[in-house]
């Protein structure tokens, strides 16, 4: 037996690409599939949606948005709940779990006949949903050698894309049937439109739409090919104190991946040590604020526009003169080229770094919002369909670079933890956004002469967070890759008991965002068209870049003045 002390992530690094290797990127990479699919057939469909729930309302605006913004919503919970509870039973129960939950709850949205029923599935269902993305991001940081592990990261970010993109190419042809393809229950339905000229008009579709959630309970089948298949990572069971069930599980790995079996005595196996405390509190404490600063700014910028531009897009295009298909054939393009864009975010992180990846990625977004802002225009499809490219590309690019980093800021002990809180936190961002840019949407000083809405202008937004987020890259990124996550762990010093505080007022920051971005426009008839509509939404957006700004950079003075 081998008596010479080790660490997981050496043993791990060890074996290289293996078979087990590439059985847990497929395994992970259908739960990504679906799970994207899932979250976006709502984007998908929202246009046939709303015409079933609103006949009579030819521009539903922020109702429509909020259509994704109820399954984000369940998102943010079910990611919170579920980071603390995987940290607690496991990465394998608790994404077989999430995994069949939000299957189970999206059957029942095919039968919605108004916005009541299916924002309660949709909300129960996000709970899953969000579960499942941080597990996936965390087992990949787990399981894969260090010097691969942006890369298999950013593969996963891009097979829940690929599941978007999958959602559009089901959803364009069944959505679009001249005829009712499930009898009754995909019945015809009657509404106005709005055409290009600003003229209402009355149309006929089928909602064949139902169908798309049917096919959306097909992870209730594939919780149980992880049941079987999936093993829970050894870093887990050696955080957790399970020595011998992390040795067995690596010596499963090298006897089935590469046909040796090394004896490895668990009581030589190092850990690093687990943080004094392992509540959602401690990721804002003097140890861990700059890295959370870090992930939670430019994350909630990366979702405030991919969420925001994806729920709004087929309308855009649609408010153009492009026919409901062409809308959701641009959005599918926009998302096919989030798979090249995510995959390309892993390999070219890993080599240049996390930090001058990440800074070069927001510049490109910026100059394309601006690129597509002016050259999107009617009657140029092809064209439209190179700039959906181009704005997929860079934006999901952008996202992803993000998504490399979450896992390499914490400790195994709190690590799907510190993933989901700030998944958690940014869907606040792509919840809000939905709504955020209905709303000015509907502003007068985004409105056409002839009354419809300047999408080009409605864009130009964007360029604002994507500063912010610029400024946060600068100031609290550090490069990890190429790092064990061992190695990384031991990096972190500071105090882990002095995060109460700022987690309270980043909680009360959440608050008070949901209710002036999401509440308000909802509950209040006409909210956009009130002055004081704009400031209010944009001091709800504002407010967690001050608590970045202000709590990172004293603990960066602070570490700076050490140095």
């Amino acid at each position: 037996m081998n008596n010479k002390e080790y660490t997981v992530s050496e043993v791990i690094d060890s074996f290289g690409m293996n078979k087990h290797t590439w059985l847990m990127f497929m395994l992970l990479a259908l739960a990504m599939i679906l799970d994207g699919y899932d979250f976006m057939v709502v984007n998908s469909t929202n246009m046939f949606v709303a015409h079933t729930f609103w006949p009579d309302n030819p521009n539903p605006g922020a109702l429509m948005g909020s259509l994704t913004t109820w399954g984000l919503l369940g998102m943010v919970i079910g990611g919170a709940i579920g980071g603390i509870l995987s940290d607690r039973i496991g990465r394998k129960k608790m994404l077989i779990i999430a995994v069949m939950f939000y299957g189970f709850f999206t059957l029942p949205q095919a039968f919605s006949n108004d916005l009541a029923f299916f924002a309660a599935f949709r909300l129960i269902a996000g709970l899953g949903v969000g579960s499942c993305i941080p597990i996936v991001t965390t087992v990949f940081a787990e399981t894969m050698p260090s010097k691969h592990r942006g890369l298999f990261i950013a593969c996963g970010q891009a097979c829940m894309v690929g599941g978007w993109v999958v959602a559009g190419l089901v959803a364009n042809p069944i959505c679009n049937a001249e005829v009712p393809l499930l009898g009754d229950f995909t019945n015809a339905v009657t509404y106005i439109a709005t055409t290009a000229a600003g003229e209402t008009v009355e149309q006929t579709m089928y909602a064949n739409w139902r169908l798309c959630y049917l096919i959306g309970g097909i992870p209730l089948v594939y919780g149980i090919v992880l049941f079987f298949l999936m093993k829970e990572t050894p870093h887990w069971y050696a955080n957790a104190g399970r020595f011998d069930d992390a040795v067995k599980v690596l010596a499963d790995i090298e006897r089935v991946s590469l046909g040796t079996e090394t004896k490895r005595d668990p009581s030589c196996l190092v850990v690093p040590p687990r943080p004094k405390k392992t509540t959602p509190s401690v990721l804002f404490s003097n140890k861990y604020i700059i890295g959370t600063c870090a992930i939670w700014s430019l994350y909630f910028v990366g979702q405030f526009c991919v969420y925001g531009m994806n729920a709004w897009l087929p309308a855009w295009f649609s408010g153009i003169g492009y026919s409901p298909s062409e809308a959701v054939a641009l959005q599918t393009w926009n998302n096919f080229a989030a798979i090249i864009s995510n995959s390309a975010a892993g390999f070219i992180s890993d080599r240049v770094g996390r930090k001058r990846n990440l800074l070069g990625a927001w510049v490109l977004c910026a100059a394309v919002i601006v690129i597509c802002s002016i050259f999107v225009a009617p009657n140029q499809f092809l064209f439209c369909i190179g700039l959906m490219l181009l704005f997929g590309f860079s934006l999901n690019y952008a996202i992803t670079s993000v998504n490399l980093l979450m896992p390499e800021q914490y400790p195994t002990a709190i690590r799907n933890t510190g993933v989901a809180w700030c998944q958690a936190f940014a869907r606040f961002g792509g919840s809000a956004s939905s709504i955020v840019l209905g709303g000015i949407a509907g502003m007068a000083a985004f409105q056409t002469i002839g009354g419809t809405t300047n999408w080009s202008l409605v864009v130009l937004v964007l360029i604002v967070p994507f500063v912010l987020g610029f400024i946060c890259a600068l100031l609290f990124v550090r490069d990890t890759n190429g790092k064990s996550m061992d190695q990384l762990a031991n990096e972190a010093t500071g105090d882990e008991l002095s995060g109460t505080a700022p987690f309270a007022i980043m909680l009360a920051i959440v608050v008070i965002l949901f209710s002036l971005c999401i509440v308000c426009p909802l509950a209040i008839s006409g909210w956009s068209k009130l002055p004081i509509a704009l400031p209010l939404m944009a001091t709800g957006m504002l407010l967690p870049f001050a608590f970045f700004f202000i709590f990172g950079g004293k603990q960066l003075a602070k570490d700076v003045g050490k140095k």
